[in-house]
């Protein structure tokens, strides 16, 4: 199971014959075959091996001509055109506002009682499994299975050494739902629910490897749109209109009308009903990852004393997945817990110590998304609402971003311009921000002052890809992607990325070029504390001399001394490191997702994380929280997400083995992300053993995103039965398709129906008016990124 490139004397890299762990499992489990009938799955792996060709085809029966909406793109500049014009599209179609109390389904406008059909229409998918039922079942299996395990893996001394990994339940509830078009033109939407199950595999593999290093849990917390943590990030108008462009898109799409802003770039941004769902979920599990780290809990000695692993008390209502007794401890690296404190009530209790290493699996990604412009698959900008989260309820007041999607973050970079007092690029007008402008006015130039928390962004990424792709990158979206400074209440460093021919070489690169985001932000880090210590020795100073004041008589104050008032101390320094982890930089990720020949080895993020974990340890006590962006290929998820959590762990000598990315491990853990994946009956190879195992565990956390190829979103509460197509013209797909829809059918998953050629030229949506007033969309649909191309025939 060796690698094909040559890496034998890179400063990572393992005893190259060094016995792989995978040889190390066996299993008793007999495992039957499923005996369903499939029918063709079209492919939306886009994984691609390097030793392999693919061709794309192009369905002659697809409305969209692929070639010409790339010719269409690159002449109408759409990026630019789309950000041009967002502050109009995206006021909300009313101005009055009610906060939803139970997300999304209580009174959403004042003069807008929410139509009681989407009582219904907004109910999660009943295979979610909240509590992780399905998951434990496995787990157990597999220990039970594998005796060698529960008595040789290593463990640690406390749970709280654990990296703690947060599923996002809700997060399959996004997805595509134009069921009007055609296989073909589906295939090139790479934003897809099936990519969380490739994730759950990826972390289903580092679970099998150290299952005692990981404690899954399942974020149950569904948390509104409208919170003040939100509407500071992203101002009062575009939650707004969110929230509205989701309940509309219901009609929009029983109609066969866009369901976005005819301005939009329709091939990336797509909106349901039920994304208010995934979004409410996204935000809940961002706070839940924040309260794992932070917030303070209590247990009894004896309580503590306990040999069982127990759930944390949380208030974000968390379902955690139960773990066996642990046994032997190794001795943990990790740095000085902060939280690990005894209590004052005589030693009888104390405070239980917090985890500090999180991985949160959440889809939409966020890291393009601006203040108040969606783009880039994103919605909401993700880590920046986390960070303003973590500042509201725990006192967070510094952090730094370390992203190394293939992208550029545009839009996490651009709000850091906000937080240093600048206007953003696509932010807020101070008229949509939710604090009042005038207690914090601009200068002559523009500039207010930077307020807390303040936050850092270190970007390693590919210049020639979105949103600075060649061909129609802007001027301004290239040098936003090259700034670098570190003054002016500004803290940010962009690195580009560089081809390589062998892993030697990248780790050149890295060495020299690539570690500077992880100098930069530890400069941030500094500086930052340097100057905590600096303010708070003036307002030492400054209290000193109020206090004299208050000793003086007051025949005997003077002028200066009336003047003074008791000084505000500054705010406790706290900081934190966030990674915004996308995959799609992958060696195994999709040609054309990064189409310039730009990617990083699988080693990579087992070897950045794990040097983003000693910079933790030196300046955060230890404290990342790494949120899931990018990513596009099973490949790509299932083996950097995996590479990821070996190096988010508490384990200074934990490394990564190269033949766990080697292309025989991908071909196997990307057979288990089809949906008519079945177990090898008879195992043979320490390959497929293991496949076996990890697969089973990873389609286990997330049953609601085990979905056929071709899955639409539909709302069948019209249908007659809950079985039949919009017109009549739609059926399920097969059996599995049957056996995932609900009792209702109101999760139904219909094959994208051929039009008829009139229908293209008349068009879906009736007469004119633009999108809005439901005009034709035929001809009309578009991708920012141009990514699916033919090659070959």
């Amino acid at each position: 199971m060796s690698r094909q490139r040559q890496h034998s004397n890179n400063p990572y890299d393992t005893d190259s014959e060094e016995e792989s762990l995978i040889e190390a499992f066996e299993t008793t489990l007999s495992i039957r075959p499923s005996t369903t009938d499939y029918e063709d799955d079209i492919s939306i792996d886009h994984t691609v091996l390097p030793n392999t060709t693919i061709n794309y085809t192009h369905d002659l029966s697809s409305i969209v001509d692929i070639e010409e909406l790339e010719e269409n793109e690159q002449i109408s500049e759409q990026i630019p055109k789309f950000k041009t014009n967002r502050r109009y599209s995206l006021l909300p179609r009313l101005t009055a506002y009610k906060k939803t109390g139970s997300p999304g389904l209580e009174e959403y406008y004042n003069q807008q009682k929410l139509d009681p059909k989407f009582d219904e229409i907004l109910k999660p998918n009943p295979l979610l499994d909240e509590k992780l039922i399905k998951y434990h079942h496995t787990f157990s299996d597999f220990i039970a299975s594998n005796p060698h395990i529960n008595t040789e893996s290593p463990r640690f001394s406390l749970e709280s050494e654990k990296t703690l990994i947060i599923l996002s339940p809700y997060s399959p509830e996004h997805a595509f739902g134009r069921k009007w078009v055609t296989k073909t033109y589906l295939s090139t939407i790479f934003e897809r629910p099936q990519r969380l199950l490739a994730s759950c595999i990826g972390v289903a593999s580092a679970i099998t490897m150290y299952p005692f290093y990981y404690k899954l849990i399942n974020s149950t917390k569904r948390s509104s749109i409208f919170s003040s943590h939100v509407r500071k990030i992203h101002g009062r108008n575009w939650p707004k209109k969110l929230f509205e462009l989701c309940l509309e898109s219901h009609d929009k799409l029983e109609n066969d009308e866009l369901e976005v802003p005819k301005d939009w770039n329709t091939g990336d941004i797509y909106l349901t009903p039920k994304t208010i769902n995934a979004i409410e979920g996204v935000i809940g599990t961002i706070e839940t990852a924040v309260d794992q780290l932070f917030k303070q809990s209590t247990t009894s000695s004896a309580a503590s004393a306990s040999g069982l692993a127990t759930a944390t008390a949380t208030s974000t209502s968390t379902a955690m997945a139960a773990e066996p007794l642990s046994s032997k401890s190794t001795t943990s690296t990790t740095a000085a817990n902060n939280n690990n404190n005894i209590g004052l009530n005589g030693g009888s209790s104390k405070k239980k110590p917090n985890h500090n290493l999180a991985f949160v699996v959440i889809r939409p990604p966020g890291h393009h998304s601006h203040a108040c412009l969606p783009s880039g698959f994103c919605l909401l900008n993700n880590v920046q609402i986390g960070i303003e989260y973590a500042f509201e309820t725990y006192g967070v007041t510094h952090c730094a971003i370390l992203d190394i999607d293939l992208h550029h973050g545009d839009g996490s970079q651009d709000i850091c311009w906000e937080r240093g007092g600048f206007t953003g690029d696509y932010g807020q007008q101070d008229e949509d921000e939710i604090v009042d402008p005038s207690l914090n006015p601009r200068d002559d130039y523009g500039k207010r002052f930077a307020t807390y928390p303040k936050v850092g962004y270190f970007s390693l990424h590919d210049i020639k890809s979105y949103p600075t792709e060649l061909g129609f990158a802007t001027k301004e979206n290239i040098k936003n992607a090259s700034t670098c400074i570190m003054d002016h209440d500004l803290n940010i460093w962009n690195v580009h990325l560089q081809s390589w021919a062998s892993e030697d070489e990248f780790y050149k690169h890295y060495l020299t070029k690539y570690v500077a985001i992880l100098n930069r932000a530890n400069q941030f880090l500094n500086n930052s504390k340097k100057q905590y210590e600096e303010e708070y020795q003036e307002y030492l100073v400054q209290l000193a001399k109020y206090n004299k004041m208050l000793t003086k008589p007051k025949h005997l104050l003077s002028n200066n001394d009336l003047k003074l008032q008791k000084p505000t101390p500054p705010p406790p320094y706290k900081p934190l490191i966030i990674i915004s982890a996308g995959f799609d930089a992958s060696e195994y990720e999709n040609p054309q997702m990064q189409r310039h020949g730009i990617n990083v080895p699988t080693s990579f993020y087992a070897n950045f994380t794990r040097d983003v974990v000693k910079l933790a340890k030196l300046q955060t006590g230890g404290k990342v929280i790494s949120f899931l962006e990018g990513g596009y290929s099973d490949g790509a998820l299932s083996t950097g997400i995996f590479s990821h959590l070996i190096g988010l762990n508490n384990d200074d000598d934990l490394a990564w083995n190269h033949s766990w990315g080697s292309e025989q491990v991908v071909k196997e853990l990307c057979k288990g992300c089809k949906k008519n994946w079945t177990p090898y009956k008879h195992p043979k190879t320490d390959i497929t053993i293991w496949a076996n195992e990890v697969i089973k565990l990873g389609r286990s956390m997330m049953p609601n995103a085990i979905l056929p190829a071709n899955y639409i979103y539909r709302d069948a509460s019209k249908d007659n039965g809950g079985t039949g197509g919009v017109g009549g013209d739609t059926k399920p797909v097969n059996r599995m398709v049957k056996g995932l829809m609900d009792a209702r059918g109101s999760m139904g998953i219909i094959e994208s129906p051929k039009l008829k050629r009139e229908k293209q030229e008349t068009g879906f949506g009736g007469s004119g008016g633009g999108v809005d007033g439901g005009s034709s969309v035929a001809g009309n649909v578009r991708h920012t990124r141009s990514y699916y191309k033919r090659v070959g025939g």
